[in-house]
């Protein structure tokens, strides 16, 4: 999905940063990290917010914060037990790991709550590529 991007939208225009078009009937997928599920939404045009809904659950942590030195690097602590993921540069599983991101659920909870989204449906990471 489109997103940290800006919009002609009505007679103005929209940016969306770490955010996404979400207007009515509209598709919208948010991705989880890969060891956390990602969602097939529909927008609910809410113009309360811009007819926006986020695009993910943000980092926790910093791409150099996971690969610094002396940062504990086994699959247990970055979230990788039974994550399959394919890369030609292990720092990127490093950096990407699920560890790395924030919960996936309560983003998506909070957003159906304030009927910004409708969830159509909750999709498990089986394997992911990472360049």
């Amino acid at each position: 999905m489109p997103h940290n991007i800006t919009l002609a939208e009505g007679a103005g225009w929209v940016t969306r940063k770490g955010a996404c078009p979400a207007h009515s009937g509209q598709p919208v997928i948010v991705p989880g990290s890969m060891g956390a599920p990602s969602y097939l939404l529909v927008g609910s045009g809410n113009d309360r917010f811009l007819r926006s809904t986020s695009h993910g659950a943000g980092r926790a942590r910093s791409r150099f914060d996971m690969s610094r030195a002396g940062a504990d690097k086994t699959d247990s602590a970055l979230g990788l037990i039974g994550v399959d993921c394919i890369t030609g540069r292990e720092e990127r599983r490093i950096e990407e790991a699920p560890a790395a991101y924030k919960p996936i659920q309560p983003v998506i909870d909070v957003q159906v709550e304030a009927q910004i989204v409708g969830v159509v449906a909750k999709m498990k990471p089986v394997l992911t590529f990472k360049a």
